[in-house]
């Protein structure tokens, strides 16, 4: 007889199956990632969004969003580029964990209504925004004014 998974195992194995599908990691990766930290993930997700009343779809995007920008800038191939997947592979399952647990208990009041993949563009396009104006602020051209 197969084991009944919980909601949050399969949001988690849904994750990792994608990193599986794309060749960024083996099976057996996968299933060790999901046997040694899903417990970790949820524990902590769960006592942070019930006890502790913290925790939103627009902070796990923002760093879901961050993790992925800093994937996406490690050369391919590199131990970088592996240790910015790894730690974008654990923002993702703590994200999908918090998804599932916010369904679970209900939303908070006053809690922004955003799904996961919602809420890490809101994120991202801050992340480029507030990139965008540092960079024109530290240009030589966006220091000069038009006062006269």
């Amino acid at each position: 007889m197969a084991r009944k998974m919980s909601a949050t195992e399969r949001a988690a194995r849904d994750v990792v199956n994608k990193y599986v599908r794309d060749g960024l990691m083996e099976r057996g990766e996968a299933n060790r990632a999901i046997r040694d930290g899903l417990h970790l993930a949820e524990t902590t997700v769960r006592t942070e969004y019930v006890k502790n009343r913290w925790g939103s779809a627009l902070y796990y995007g923002q760093k879901v969003a961050a993790a992925r920008e800093e994937f996406d800038a490690a050369r391919p191939g590199s131990f970088a580029q592996r240790m910015k997947g790894a730690r974008l592979l654990a923002t993702e399952i703590c994200a999908a964990v918090f998804a599932v647990v916010e369904a679970e208990e209900g939303p908070r009041e006053g809690a922004e209504r955003l799904t996961h993949g919602q809420a890490e563009e809101v994120m991202a396009t801050v992340r480029d925004t507030a990139r965008e104006v540092r960079e024109e602020a530290a240009s030589p051209q966006g220091r000069l004014t038009t006062a006269a």
